[in-house]
């Protein structure tokens, strides 16, 4: 009887063990996005950014697992300039594509989809807004950064408004421009 008991334990634990593995192979699986770099080339000329080109940025949340993308104008300060180049501006980013036209960029975010946040000049200082889902700004953070000590491209965006996906790109932002 002991020796039933005993291998009727043994077998849940086997099983829940093996179950668990499986799950959470399963789980890790769907969070994994495809690598699929590619570099359009146009004869052997080295690629660089058009001005009249666009770059998407793919934030993948990792909470709720979607994918969402923003497009934006190629800024001036990209013009001209390579993958690699690109590459060590956008550290910690995926370059997926890259041609003159378009280039992909791919990240994951800690966090949930519906967190979107816009970084602007307010009363002449950085500020963080949250924007809902009727696109009202409401002011969450205002810093003690000064707009004037940026350079003019930095400010200009900053006029214009940067959209930040999700709260770890928001505070490596805020870091960069308090750095």
């Amino acid at each position: 009887m002991k020796k039933k008991v005993v291998l009727l334990a043994l077998a849940g634990f086997f099983l829940s063990l093996g179950l668990g593995y499986y799950l959470t192979a399963k789980e890790q699986e769907k969070q994994k996005l495809p690598i699929q770099e590619h570099t359009v080339l146009v004869g052997k000329k080295e690629v660089t950014m058009k001005k009249e080109g666009k770059i998407i940025y793919q934030y993948y949340y990792t909470k709720d697992a979607i994918t969402k993308e923003v497009t934006e104008p190629v800024p001036d300060f990209l013009e001209g300039m390579n993958r690699q180049q690109m590459q060590s501006i956008y550290n910690g980013w995926q370059i997926v594509y890259f041609s003159p036209e378009k280039v992909i960029l791919r990240c994951s975010v800690e966090g949930k989809s519906s967190e979107v946040f816009v970084l602007k000049e307010y009363e002449g200082y950085l500020a963080v807004f949250t924007e809902d889902i009727d696109k009202k700004m409401r002011l969450k953070e205002l810093t003690k950064v000064p707009i004037s000590v940026l350079p003019n491209p930095e400010r200009q965006q900053l006029i214009e408004g940067i959209y930040v996906l999700g709260e770890e790109n928001l505070v490596r932002l805020l870091s960069d421009f308090t750095s």
